[in-house]
Protein backbone atom coordinates (compact mmCIF):
# COMPACT_ATOMS: atom_id res chain seq x y z
CA UNK A 1 0.00 0.00 0.00
CA UNK A 2 1.14 3.30 -0.77
CA UNK A 3 1.49 5.41 1.68
CA UNK A 4 -1.06 8.34 1.78
CA UNK A 5 -0.21 12.18 3.11
CA UNK A 6 -3.04 14.88 4.17
CA UNK A 7 -1.41 18.13 3.54
CA UNK A 8 -2.96 19.92 6.36
CA UNK A 9 -3.94 23.67 5.96
CA UNK A 10 -4.83 25.03 9.03
CA UNK A 11 -9.30 26.20 9.04
CA UNK A 12 -9.70 24.06 5.85
CA UNK A 13 -11.40 21.30 8.03
CA UNK A 14 -8.43 19.73 8.37
CA UNK A 15 -9.35 18.62 12.22
CA UNK A 16 -12.51 17.08 11.04
CA UNK A 17 -10.49 15.22 8.07
CA UNK A 18 -7.90 13.76 10.20
CA UNK A 19 -10.54 12.31 12.26
CA UNK A 20 -12.23 10.86 8.99
CA UNK A 21 -8.73 9.53 8.06
CA UNK A 22 -7.66 7.67 11.53
CA UNK A 23 -11.33 5.71 11.04
CA UNK A 24 -10.06 5.02 7.31
CA UNK A 25 -6.49 3.72 8.68
CA UNK A 26 -7.70 2.67 12.19
CA UNK A 27 -4.71 -0.31 12.70
CA UNK A 28 -2.52 1.30 10.18
CA UNK A 29 0.91 2.90 11.67
CA UNK A 30 0.85 6.83 10.89
CA UNK A 31 3.19 9.69 11.81
CA UNK A 32 1.83 13.66 12.69
CA UNK A 33 3.63 16.71 11.41
CA UNK A 34 3.53 19.18 14.00
CA UNK A 35 4.28 22.72 12.26
CA UNK A 36 8.16 22.45 13.95
CA UNK A 37 10.35 21.69 10.78
CA UNK A 38 13.20 20.81 12.57
CA UNK A 39 11.86 18.61 15.03
CA UNK A 40 9.39 17.12 12.65
CA UNK A 41 12.20 15.52 10.84
CA UNK A 42 14.50 14.65 13.82
CA UNK A 43 11.54 12.93 15.13
CA UNK A 44 11.12 10.75 11.92
CA UNK A 45 14.62 10.29 11.63
CA UNK A 46 14.85 9.47 15.56
CA UNK A 47 12.15 6.16 13.93
CA UNK A 48 13.65 2.78 13.69
CA UNK A 49 14.11 1.78 9.51
CA UNK A 50 11.49 -0.70 10.29
CA UNK A 51 8.79 1.81 11.56
CA UNK A 52 9.50 4.23 8.95
CA UNK A 53 8.56 1.77 6.06
CA UNK A 54 5.00 0.67 7.94
CA UNK A 55 4.09 4.48 7.78
CA UNK A 56 1.05 4.53 5.89
CA UNK A 57 -0.43 8.05 6.43
CA UNK A 58 1.17 11.18 7.29
CA UNK A 59 -0.68 14.20 8.32
CA UNK A 60 -0.50 17.39 10.22
CA UNK A 61 0.84 20.95 9.10
CA UNK A 62 3.67 20.78 6.67
CA UNK A 63 3.77 22.53 3.53
CA UNK A 64 4.23 20.69 0.07
CA UNK A 65 7.77 19.26 0.87
CA UNK A 66 8.22 18.18 4.35
CA UNK A 67 11.72 17.23 4.11
CA UNK A 68 10.43 13.57 5.46
CA UNK A 69 11.04 12.15 1.74
CA UNK A 70 8.58 8.72 2.67
CA UNK A 71 6.19 11.64 3.03
CA UNK A 72 7.05 14.07 -0.23
CA UNK A 73 6.95 10.44 -2.49
CA UNK A 74 3.26 9.37 -0.65
CA UNK A 75 0.38 10.35 -2.44
CA UNK A 76 -0.54 13.80 -1.20
CA UNK A 77 -4.33 14.99 -0.61
CA UNK A 78 -5.67 17.93 0.27
CA UNK A 79 -7.95 20.62 1.20
CA UNK A 80 -8.47 24.43 0.37
CA UNK A 81 -11.19 27.07 1.53
CA UNK A 82 -12.50 30.39 0.26
CA UNK A 83 -9.75 32.55 1.38
CA UNK A 84 -11.59 35.40 2.89
CA UNK A 85 -13.40 32.50 5.13
CA UNK A 86 -10.77 31.08 6.23
CA UNK A 87 -8.91 33.75 7.69
CA UNK A 88 -12.56 35.10 8.92
CA UNK A 89 -12.26 31.49 10.94
CA UNK A 90 -8.83 31.64 11.92
CA UNK A 91 -9.42 35.29 13.52
CA UNK A 92 -12.17 33.18 15.20
CA UNK A 93 -9.91 30.79 16.32
CA UNK A 94 -7.33 33.52 18.15
CA UNK A 95 -9.63 35.40 19.64
CA UNK A 96 -11.54 32.12 21.38
CA UNK A 97 -7.64 31.43 23.05
CA UNK A 98 -7.61 28.39 21.00
CA UNK A 99 -4.36 29.08 19.27
CA UNK A 100 -1.14 28.26 22.08
CA UNK A 101 1.38 30.07 20.33
CA UNK A 102 -0.84 33.46 20.16
CA UNK A 103 -2.46 33.56 23.47
CA UNK A 104 0.03 35.25 25.35
CA UNK A 105 0.05 38.30 22.59
CA UNK A 106 -3.84 38.32 21.85
CA UNK A 107 -5.46 36.99 25.19
CA UNK A 108 -9.27 36.66 24.16
CA UNK A 109 -10.53 39.13 26.84
CA UNK A 110 -8.64 41.51 25.43
CA UNK A 111 -8.36 40.65 21.72
CA UNK A 112 -8.89 43.29 19.03
CA UNK A 113 -9.36 42.57 15.19
CA UNK A 114 -7.93 45.40 13.74
CA UNK A 115 -4.94 44.74 15.88
CA UNK A 116 -4.50 40.86 14.87
CA UNK A 117 -4.85 41.84 10.85
CA UNK A 118 -2.19 44.44 11.39
CA UNK A 119 0.10 42.29 13.42
CA UNK A 120 2.33 40.38 10.17
CA UNK A 121 1.32 36.96 11.55
CA UNK A 122 1.84 34.76 8.67
CA UNK A 123 -1.43 32.75 8.90
CA UNK A 124 -3.11 35.93 8.03
CA UNK A 125 -2.01 36.44 4.84
CA UNK A 126 -1.78 33.88 1.56
CA UNK A 127 -1.01 30.78 4.04
CA UNK A 128 -2.89 28.41 1.39
CA UNK A 129 -0.67 29.52 -1.46
CA UNK A 130 2.65 29.67 0.79
CA UNK A 131 1.91 26.18 1.82
CA UNK A 132 1.46 24.96 -1.76
CA UNK A 133 4.33 26.00 -2.93
CA UNK A 134 6.92 25.64 0.20
CA UNK A 135 10.11 23.16 0.58
CA UNK A 136 11.18 22.44 4.11
CA UNK A 137 13.87 20.36 3.27
CA UNK A 138 16.86 20.10 5.63
CA UNK A 139 18.66 23.53 5.40
CA UNK A 140 17.25 26.52 6.50
CA UNK A 141 16.08 27.95 3.40
CA UNK A 142 12.30 28.16 2.13
CA UNK A 143 10.50 29.38 -0.63
CA UNK A 144 8.45 32.79 0.38
CA UNK A 145 6.04 34.35 -1.91
CA UNK A 146 6.98 37.49 -0.85
CA UNK A 147 10.50 37.24 -2.78
CA UNK A 148 8.52 36.83 -6.27
CA UNK A 149 6.34 38.23 -8.36
CA UNK A 150 2.02 37.28 -7.16
CA UNK A 151 1.99 35.73 -10.72
CA UNK A 152 4.81 33.40 -10.81
CA UNK A 153 3.30 32.25 -7.10
CA UNK A 154 -0.27 31.84 -8.42
CA UNK A 155 1.48 29.32 -11.16
CA UNK A 156 3.55 27.33 -8.67
CA UNK A 157 0.41 26.82 -6.17
CA UNK A 158 -1.85 25.55 -9.13
CA UNK A 159 0.76 23.74 -10.81
CA UNK A 160 1.77 22.06 -7.30
CA UNK A 161 -1.90 21.60 -6.54
CA UNK A 162 -2.81 20.21 -9.80
CA UNK A 163 0.69 17.85 -10.06
CA UNK A 164 2.15 17.25 -6.97
CA UNK A 165 -1.47 16.67 -5.11
CA UNK A 166 -2.95 13.89 -6.15
CA UNK A 167 -6.38 14.98 -4.97
CA UNK A 168 -7.70 18.38 -3.78
CA UNK A 169 -11.21 18.93 -1.90
CA UNK A 170 -12.83 22.35 -1.13
CA UNK A 171 -13.81 22.86 2.38
CA UNK A 172 -17.22 24.34 1.14
CA UNK A 173 -17.82 21.00 -0.86
CA UNK A 174 -17.00 19.05 1.92
CA UNK A 175 -18.82 15.63 1.48
CA UNK A 176 -18.51 16.10 -1.91
CA UNK A 177 -14.84 16.27 -1.97
CA UNK A 178 -15.20 12.81 0.42
CA UNK A 179 -16.79 11.44 -1.99
CA UNK A 180 -14.34 12.17 -4.81
CA UNK A 181 -11.37 11.12 -1.90
CA UNK A 182 -13.45 7.62 -1.26
CA UNK A 183 -13.93 6.70 -5.21
CA UNK A 184 -10.48 6.71 -5.58
CA UNK A 185 -9.03 5.54 -3.14
CA UNK A 186 -11.52 2.88 -2.02
CA UNK A 187 -12.27 3.86 1.09
CA UNK A 188 -15.45 2.43 3.46
CA UNK A 189 -17.89 5.50 3.43
CA UNK A 190 -16.40 8.13 4.97
CA UNK A 191 -18.73 8.98 8.17
CA UNK A 192 -18.12 11.66 10.20
CA UNK A 193 -18.65 14.29 12.86
CA UNK A 194 -18.01 17.54 12.37
CA UNK A 195 -14.96 18.44 15.32
CA UNK A 196 -13.11 22.18 16.03
CA UNK A 197 -16.47 24.25 15.88
CA UNK A 198 -16.35 27.76 16.61
CA UNK A 199 -18.47 29.37 19.93
CA UNK A 200 -21.49 30.78 19.05
CA UNK A 201 -21.65 32.53 22.32
CA UNK A 202 -18.14 34.55 21.82
CA UNK A 203 -18.52 35.70 17.80
CA UNK A 204 -16.49 38.78 16.87
CA UNK A 205 -17.93 41.09 14.62
CA UNK A 206 -16.33 41.35 10.81
CA UNK A 207 -17.06 45.07 9.62
CA UNK A 208 -16.35 46.17 6.15
CA UNK A 209 -13.08 47.61 6.43
CA UNK A 210 -11.68 44.18 8.14
CA UNK A 211 -12.77 42.61 5.33
CA UNK A 212 -11.05 44.56 2.78
CA UNK A 213 -8.33 44.26 4.81
CA UNK A 214 -8.27 40.28 4.92
CA UNK A 215 -8.50 40.44 0.95
CA UNK A 216 -6.13 42.80 0.75
CA UNK A 217 -3.71 40.45 2.55
CA UNK A 218 -5.07 37.57 0.87
CA UNK A 219 -4.68 38.91 -2.86
CA UNK A 220 -2.72 35.86 -4.31
CA UNK A 221 -4.76 33.01 -2.34
CA UNK A 222 -8.17 34.73 -3.35
CA UNK A 223 -6.60 34.32 -7.27
CA UNK A 224 -5.59 30.35 -6.27
CA UNK A 225 -9.07 29.46 -5.11
CA UNK A 226 -10.57 31.03 -8.17
CA UNK A 227 -8.84 28.69 -10.55
CA UNK A 228 -9.01 25.61 -8.34
CA UNK A 229 -12.72 26.40 -7.90
CA UNK A 230 -13.51 26.03 -11.28
CA UNK A 231 -11.09 23.02 -11.61
CA UNK A 232 -13.19 20.84 -8.74
CA UNK A 233 -16.74 22.29 -9.63
CA UNK A 234 -15.96 20.66 -13.38
CA UNK A 235 -14.72 17.44 -11.59
CA UNK A 236 -17.62 17.16 -9.68
CA UNK A 237 -20.16 18.32 -12.21
CA UNK A 238 -18.81 15.67 -14.68
CA UNK A 239 -20.32 12.26 -15.38
CA UNK A 240 -18.01 10.11 -12.98
CA UNK A 241 -18.86 11.88 -9.77
CA UNK A 242 -20.72 9.46 -8.16
CA UNK A 243 -23.91 11.69 -7.21
CA UNK A 244 -26.47 8.40 -5.88
CA UNK A 245 -23.17 7.89 -3.63
CA UNK A 246 -23.24 11.28 -2.24
CA UNK A 247 -27.19 11.18 -1.62
CA UNK A 248 -26.78 7.85 0.20
CA UNK A 249 -23.80 8.99 2.56
CA UNK A 250 -25.71 12.19 3.42
CA UNK A 251 -28.63 10.65 4.53
CA UNK A 252 -26.05 8.03 6.73
CA UNK A 253 -24.10 10.45 7.87
CA UNK A 254 -26.55 12.70 10.00
CA UNK A 255 -27.52 9.94 12.71
CA UNK A 256 -24.36 8.15 12.53
CA UNK A 257 -21.99 11.39 13.73
CA UNK A 258 -23.61 11.10 16.72
CA UNK A 259 -21.87 7.91 17.56
CA UNK A 260 -18.83 8.53 15.64
CA UNK A 261 -18.28 11.84 17.99
CA UNK A 262 -18.75 9.77 20.82
CA UNK A 263 -16.00 7.48 19.26
CA UNK A 264 -14.09 10.12 18.44
CA UNK A 265 -13.82 11.90 22.20
CA UNK A 266 -12.98 7.99 23.63
CA UNK A 267 -10.32 8.06 21.20
CA UNK A 268 -8.80 11.30 22.21
CA UNK A 269 -9.01 10.69 25.73
CA UNK A 270 -7.29 7.66 25.25
CA UNK A 271 -4.35 9.57 24.10
CA UNK A 272 -4.09 12.06 26.54
CA UNK A 273 -4.47 9.25 29.63
CA UNK A 274 -1.03 7.52 27.13
CA UNK A 275 -0.06 10.65 27.18
CA UNK A 276 0.23 11.32 30.71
Amino acid sequence: MKPLRFLHIPKTAGTTFTDVLKLQYFRQKKFEFSGNRVLDIKKFESLPESDREKIVLFYGHAPIVTGVNHADNATIITFIREPINRVKSFCQHVSEGKSSCLIDDFPPKTFNLDTFLESGYGELSNLQTQMLINHWGKSESSISINNMPASEAIDMALYNLFNRVSYFGLQEYFDESLIMFSSAMNWRLPLYSAGNKKDSRKLIQFESRHIERIAELNAIDIEVYKIAKERFLSNINSATFDNKKLKSFQLMNIPASVFIKSGIKIMRLRKDLNRS
